[in-house]
């Protein structure tokens, strides 16, 4: 498992840290993580990328299918929705 940000977090007594003359801390006093490092990749990401590498060594057993959100089936028929989620399914 990997250990959340929260998890990386640490709390510090007041006196630890030096504060200026004026009494106020200062503006930054960590560095901010970029975007990039904050979003880590999802299962159904790691897994994909790991059958594309091992291409035909891949076991059968283990399917990957795409997500289906409302989103795609937004201008469908109620009707049809179910029979394309079908379509779409690994088999």
């Amino acid at each position: 498992m990997r250990a959340s940000l929260p998890r990386l977090v640490r709390i510090l007594k007041r006196s630890a840290i030096a504060l200026p003359e004026h009494g106020h801390p200062p503006l930054r006093i960590y560095e901010e993580l970029q975007k990039d490092s904050r979003k880590e990749p999802t299962l159904l990401e790691i897994l994909s990328k790991e059958k594309e590498a091992a291409k035909s060594n891949y076991p059968p057993n283990i399917r990957i299918q795409p997500l289906a959100l409302k989103k795609t089936f937004a201008g469908v028929k109620r009707d049809l929705v179910p029979q394309l989620k079908a379509i779409l399914r690994e088999r």
